[in-house]
């Protein structure tokens, strides 16, 4: 990760974008509770899997056993004994080598103290070899950039139709077409090639004749000439044959293709073919390429937010904690916490974080009431390990987000839940974040588990703490759990921040399940993009800025103390950001794939679309908090259509403060991203991944929906340039816009 020469360098932050929950309870009069002892763990089942339950004769397998204990979790299964139950149909060795030998079935069977656990495999005859190969079509046309799908059938010597068989491609000539490893055609230039399919030392082939692009008259008089900085949507006919320039001075452009689906996973594949285009001049701030630095990873777990999703479900599959927890009477919480506990008392806390989120066996540790606030109740685990937080430094995060963090997130997404009916907010400093999975090299900063906003039964989550609450893990400088949380600057810098955008996440759940009756939980991209305008809103807090004042390098690093909120507080929107600009081809803001290009792009588009709407923040915020709809159709009822936003969005991608003059709706009024990002970035340029057009140069893309490619060119004084679009050998689908723009 590059790094800025301090105080005004923009440092790499590593950012908590797992979703979980916290919770608190009530009941103990202050007593400790001894810490119950755990139960003695035994093997209890074996399972058995094969890398192949099908083999033909004369293959090979590997088979592995694994254990779980009594209570279904993974357990070392020591040394098994294996046994084939037909050792004529296949064999096994002790090192679990699986051999077939004739056509049947065998049962594979791994024992060890007492337990077994059995796998069935299937062993059929050896195919017959390939003895012809046809390809369809046998010929085909298509023109330069245009590509045809080849499709191989081999045939054994009686004709029967063979399949699953390996096949290798090969052209004929590579300067008139080329040939993917799957027979995807695509031609180079005007000619005629032969393209090849080979399987198991047999033949077949197509004739591919390639015709050069066809398009109507493209002269400097009938050329569509742009004035500079004009955006322009193409038509259908300009977007399959475009011809443009015809000026007197040079010109430059840039086409951004756009896919307009809804569909994150609807990719479409592009071809363009250029006539009289050409390299571009260097712009200022804009690279075709860049190297994001190594350093950067974010802080986030995704794996345990959809393990939290699968095991809890939408909103009314589960029970609600009732009167108890609504603040309608009763005064005993179940997890014996009190309402107002004393300093220095300590409780018992589910810690456990592992397994199935809702029906996993409650792990309890003793957790210290640290601090007790306005708003916030601050635990320390007493098993985490020496050299940790002191009481000051706890009592410093809980004070930070108790008189800030607190007061932010409930004026712009709404009062949290109250269930265990203390009016507070629990911090739970454990070591029981700690083990949770994280991406190599990065750590998870901070849970918001949602089991904790359901009672803790069958019916609910038994796994529950039954209360609002965090998880935040705990230095471990000794590396006694593991090696990732040695630094303990590391965690302390991104706690309030975690804490923040994990609080967004416990309004929306609990608003959800107790205000609003909402038969949806949020959708994962919606609902972390909001967590990120959370952590947006506190850098604006603490920095004094506010959105709208298209914020620039020299602006965010003015100082020593605007240089420290950039880099705590903003930087991780800004790293995702990069990510994302990487390839806006293959990413969507709305993707349901949990990934930091996916959260880069949907902070930015909502901050855009907020900007483009206007108004106060509370006034965009709260509504999308506190709806009964989810993902798109909750996005649409605040912004109005998803995809035109997106689409106007990915062209201020491009001319945002580049001197350009183009309309408001292109443009990002609250930051100036030309002048921040490239000091993120090696080497020092504008992020944003380009393709340059150039003719002879025929260019394929493939965007999903929601993507954007970005490809310049420029045209010569006097000239027209001719741009011709397929996709798959076809005509454009109505899912591609083109918009062009002018840029010099």
């Amino acid at each position: 990760m590059l790094r800025l020469p301090l105080p005004f360098a923009l440092r790499t932050v590593i950012l908590a974008v797992v979703l979980s929950a916290c919770g608190c309870g009530g009941g103990d009069t202050g007593s400790v509770t001894p810490i119950p002892t755990a139960p003695t763990l035994v093997l209890t089942t074996i399972t058995v899997s094969l890398s192949s339950a099908s083999l033909q004769v004369g293959q090979a397998a590997t088979v592995t056993a694994a254990g779980f204990d009594q209570n279904g979790s993974p357990i070392a299964v020591g040394t098994v004994t294996w046994t084939s139950s037909n050792t004529s149909v296949a064999t096994v060795t002790s090192a679990g080598a699986v051999a077939a030998l004739a056509a049947g079935q065998s049962t594979i069977t791994a024992s060890t103290g007492g337990k077994s656990g059995q796998a069935t495999l299937s062993v059929t005859a050896a195919p017959a070899p390939v003895a012809t190969v046809v390809v369809t079509p046998a010929s085909a046309s298509i023109a330069v950039g245009g590509t045809q799908q080849l499709t191989p059938n081999e045939f054994d010597a009686g004709g029967t139709a063979l399949g699953g068989r390996i096949v290798t491609w090969a052209t004929g000539d590579p300067t008139k077409a080329t040939v993917s490893t799957t027979g995807l055609v695509t031609g180079v230039a005007a000619g005629t090639v032969v393209i090849t399919a080979t399987s198991e030392g047999k033949s077949g082939s197509s004739t591919i004749t390639v015709s050069a692009p066809v398009l109507a008259q493209c002269t400097s008089t009938s050329a569509l000439q742009l004035a500079l900085g004009e955006v322009r949507t193409l038509t259908a006919a300009q977007a399959a044959s475009l011809c443009v320039g015809g000026l007197a001075a040079s010109s430059e452009y840039v086409l951004i293709p756009f896919n307009n689906s809804n569909v994150a996973t609807l990719t479409t594949n592009v071809s363009l073919t250029g006539t009289n285009t050409g390299a571009v001049t260097a712009t200022p701030n804009l690279a075709p390429s860049f190297a994001v630095a190594s350093a950067l990873t974010d802080l986030w777990e995704p794996a345990f937010r959809a393990r939290e999703q699968r095991d809890i479900g939408p909103p009314r599959s589960r029970a609600l904690v009732t009167a108890r927890g609504r603040g309608l009477g009763a005064s005993t919480q179940l997890t014996g916490v009190p309402t107002l506990p004393t300093v220095g008392t300590v409780v018992q806390l589910n810690s456990n974080l592992t397994g199935n989120t809702c029906s996993a066996a409650k792990i309890l540790h003793p957790a210290r009431v640290v601090a007790v606030l306005t708003h916030t109740i601050v635990f320390a685990d007493t098993l985490a390990p020496a050299g940790g937080y002191t009481d000051a430094e706890l009592l410093g995060f809980g004070t930070a987000f108790d008189t800030l963090g607190f007061a932010l997130d409930t004026l712009n997404f709404g009062t949290p839940s109250d269930i265990d009916g203390n009016g507070r907010v629990g911090i739970f400093f454990t070591p029981g974040v700690n083990p949770v999975p994280a991406p190599p090299g990065g750590i998870v900063g901070g849970l918001f588990a949602e089991r904790d906003l359901l009672p803790a039964t069958a019916a609910g989550c038994i796994a529950s703490n039954e209360g609002e609450m965090f998880y935040l893990p705990v230095p471990d400088p000794n590396k006694t759990i593991n090696s990732n949380y040695a630094s303990k600057s590391t965690l302390a810098n991104r706690a309030i921040a975690t804490l923040v955008h994990e609080f967004q996440h416990l309004i929306n759940a609990g608003r959800r399940r107790y205000v609003n009756n909402s038969p949806v939980s949020e959708e994962t991209w919606l609902n972390e993009g909001l967590s990120h305008i959370a952590e947006e809103l506190l850098y604006y807090k603490v920095a004094g800025k506010s959105p709208g004042q298209n914020l620039d390098l020299a602006a965010v690093t003015a100082d020593s103390a605007q240089a420290d909120a950039i880099n705590t507080y903003q930087f991780d929107n800004l790293s995702r950001l990069i990510s994302y600009d990487a390839a806006p081809a293959k990413n969507s803001p709305f993707s349901q794939v949990d990934g930091l290009e996916m959260r880069g792009a949907i902070w930015q588009l909502l901050r855009y679309s907020a900007d483009r709407k206007g108004g106060s923040g509370r006034s965009i915020w709260y509504p999308l908090v506190n709806s009964t709809t989810a993902g798109q159709a909750n996005f649409n009822s605040v912004f109005g259509d998803i995809i035109t936003n997106t689409r106007d969005w990915a062209v201020a991608q491009f001319t945002d403060d580049d001197g350009l003059g183009v309309a408001a709706k292109y443009t990002n009024p609250s930051w100036n991203f030309r002048s921040v990002l490239p000091k993120i970035v090696t080497p020092n340029a504008f992020p944003l991944a380009t393709s340059t057009f150039v003719a002879g140069s025929p260019l394929s893309l493939s965007i999903v929906g929601g993507g954007a490619a970005y490809v310049r060119f420029s045209v010569a004084a006097g000239i027209a340039a001719a741009v011709v679009s397929t996709s798959s050998g076809a005509s454009l689908p109505a899912n591609i816009d083109f918009i062009l723009v002018r840029t010099k």
